[in-house]
């Protein structure tokens, strides 16, 4: 029997419509548009709308996955902390858990850069309420270590400024690397010797 013109037209638009997509799929895409923009631009001048049109897809898309933008970006820092605790775990030793989170961030910018602009730009969802899965990592790693029961510094201090100094070591690495006259060949060795200082930190102020 031959298809109706309304019913040709139905199966046409079916043909046509995207195949179907799993809900995680689509809060990525949404996750990766937003991490994208917001690397560049602080979360005061990103609208949803332009995270919509950055990603190519609708606007009403987002707001039914994350509801607001304060919630969409708090996933967005929450997912760049939660990948940074994942590449710190798979070691026992303090600085070679620095060092990996030295590495993890300098291969990962965009994320980082979102996290500090957001934090440059007073949003709290750069750090949330709740605690930061890898500092306890590193502290308890820290801890683990201690030869005694006391230390010069607080641990709490030790582990902050130990992340702190990683951290900014990976945003400002190529540029440190140009001043001093180094090249790519040099990134290993000059790598190892600041895990040499890292160590040094961490003996000193645990003894």
């Amino acid at each position: 029997m031959a298809a109706t013109p309304g019913r040709t037209t139905l199966l046409s638009t079916m043909a046509e419509r995207a195949p179907y997509r799993k809900r995680d799929e689509v809060r990525e895409d949404i996750l990766e548009a937003a991490e994208d923009l917001l690397a560049t631009q602080p979360p005061s001048e990103v609208s949803l709308r332009q995270i919509a049109r950055h990603g190519g897809f609708q606007h009403s898309l987002i707001t039914r996955h994350f509801g607001s933008k304060d919630e969409l970006v708090a996933e967005v820092m929450q997912r760049t902390m939660n990948a940074y605790a994942d590449a710190v775990l798979d070691t026992d030793d303090p600085v070679d858990g620095f060092m990996k989170g030295l590495e993890h961030v300098a291969s990962h910018p965009a994320s980082f850069q979102t996290m500090a602009r957001a934090l440059m730009d007073g949003d709290r969802s750069a750090s949330g309420d709740g605690p930061f899965t890898a500092f306890k990592v590193h502290r308890d790693r820290l801890e683990r270590n201690r030869a005694g029961d006391s230390g010069a510094i607080d641990l709490d201090v030790l582990t902050a400024a130990l992340m702190a100094l990683t951290t900014g070591w990976a945003f400002t690495e190529d540029r440190w690397l140009r001043t001093a006259g180094y090249t790519d060949a040099d990134r290993a060795r000059v790598r190892q010797q600041l895990s040499v200082l890292i160590g040094r930190l961490v003996d000193h102020h645990q003894r």
